[in-house]
């Protein structure tokens, strides 16, 4: 089925016109995030925090990535479409920064992965040795990794004679405006997308189902009395539920749009509108994974909080121990 409705949600300067200034805001949550995780985090919280740190850096490229560095206008389910952001503007080919889209969204997921098996090893294990001290973790996480960025590249080098695949492409989507294929940076990624399809849904079914088996254990674990004292148990429990809160909020923000995107794929449904819509919905990940990182874990909470209150608070304070003195002062004068 192809929909096009004439309607502003279609075009392509709608994404723009809302992630372009969204990243605006993206800028200083992420800086701030980053720093509090860096400077602020305690020393009972040392173990976690570069897999921290390394969780936050790849959810929040991938946030600026949309927003303003590649702003993708593609025509999904039709693997074909361009570019809009900074890397547009420095002439970095349409191609490539859809290789960079895809490996980004992988990178956050191995992100993910690799923090819930640094809790595994130091939890149900009972190694909290870093993984750059272990071999075996070492190349399994580094594995996946390199694995992120080398995973799409067979398609990414073998694109389709963009002629033919213009044609494809305007046979596939007949409602499509001609205006939108004339687009100078429009780029044909690939005709048959079965291939591409098995690619991603391989890269994301092994992942997820990594994730799950090591947040299963960690939760059975947790569920038991092994646990050294009841002070560690608390800790580790309210720890664990804090990043599970920190890791389902922002993933349950883009569960509709990669519903929708997979639907897309699988029933050949074709409208531009919900397309960019997605975009917009996926675009919020990381700036809500920030917020509410520095929110839920009390450590950063308390950090913010001093870090923006302090002054204002003991200002307040100040005053009103000035008001005090100052009544005190003139209540003892008067009884003199």
């Amino acid at each position: 089925m192809c929909i096009w409705r004439n309607s502003t949600f279609e075009l392509e300067t709608f994404a723009p016109s809302i992630l372009h200034k969204l990243a605006i805001i993206e800028v200083p949550i992420h800086s701030l995030a980053a720093y509090v995780v860096l400077v602020k985090t305690p020393s009972r919280m040392e173990s976690v925090k570069w897999m921290m740190f390394t969780m936050h850096i790849c959810g929040a490229y991938l946030d600026l990535f949309l927003s303003a560095l590649s702003t993708q206008f593609f025509l999904l389910p039709a693997a074909a479409g361009h570019s809009q952001g900074l890397y547009t503007y420095l002439g970095i080919p349409v191609k490539w920064q859809a290789y960079m889209f895809i490996s980004a969204i992988c990178l956050a997921g191995v992100s993910i992965l690799g923090f819930f098996e640094s809790r595994y090893n130091a939890l149900v294990k009972g190694k909290g040795t870093s993984v750059l001290k272990d071999k075996k973790r070492l190349f399994y996480i580094g594995g996946h990794y390199i694995y992120a960025f080398v995973f799409i590249l067979p398609i990414t080098f073998t694109p389709p004679d963009q002629v033919y695949g213009m044609w494809y492409v305007r046979q596939m989507l007949p409602c499509v405006p001609q205006e939108v294929f004339n687009h100078p940076d429009f780029f044909i990624y690939a005709i048959d997308i079965t291939l591409l399809t098995w690619i991603i849904g391989i890269a994301a079914f092994v992942i997820t189902s990594e994730c799950i088996y090591f947040f299963t254990r960690i939760v059975l674990y947790l569920s038991s009395t092994k646990a050294k004292s009841q002070k560690t148990y608390k800790l580790q429990l309210h720890f664990f539920i804090a990043l599970t809160i920190q890791i389902s909020i922002p993933l349950a923000v883009v569960i509709a749009p990669i519903g929708y995107i997979v639907f897309a794929f699988v029933a050949s449904h074709f409208d531009q509108a919900l397309n960019n819509i997605s975009l917009n919905m996926m675009a919020f990940h990381g700036l809500i994974s920030s917020a509410v990182m520095l929110t839920v874990h009390k450590p950063y909470r308390q950090a913010v909080m001093k870090m923006f209150c302090y002054t204002y608070i003991y200002k307040t304070l100040h005053r009103a121990s000035v008001h005090t003195e100052g009544t005190i002062v003139v209540l003892s004068s008067n009884r003199a």
